[in-house]
């Protein structure tokens, strides 16, 4: 819905702005090639960096190959939190947090570092 006032020309402050890219990073994430489905941690690797803002300064162009690199992310997640996942269970604020702390420093030279 924002993104369509953006099409008219309407004036936007920052933070609308900031709404309407985050909104296109989501979506460029969530489009999947088919029959090329995400295993439970590569899905919760990239959902997290998504909710945390790390691909917001990732310019759009690069953005499949920053998911690319969270999606590989996946791989080196320990055992334990992998299983707490697989099977359901609770996932705990010290996993969540190991996973958000290599997806920022893994992104880093996808981003954008230019001040707005």
């Amino acid at each position: 819905m924002l993104e369509s006032f953006a099409r008219f020309g309407t004036r936007l402050d920052a933070h609308t702005r900031q709404a309407i890219e985050h909104g296109r990073r989501i979506r460029a994430c969530l489009k999947q090639p088919e029959g090329e489905p995400l295993s439970v941690p590569e899905q919760v690797s990239v959902l997290l960096a998504l909710t945390a803002g790390l691909f917001d300064s990732v310019p759009l162009e690069k953005m499949r190959e920053a998911e690319r690199a969270v999606i590989d992310l996946a791989a080196t997640i320990p055992e334990p939190v992998c299983q707490g996942l697989d099977a359901s269970e609770d996932f705990s604020p010290s996993g969540c947090e190991l996973i958000l702390e290599a997806a920022r420093k893994l992104l880093v030279p996808f981003q954008n570092h230019k001040e707005t």
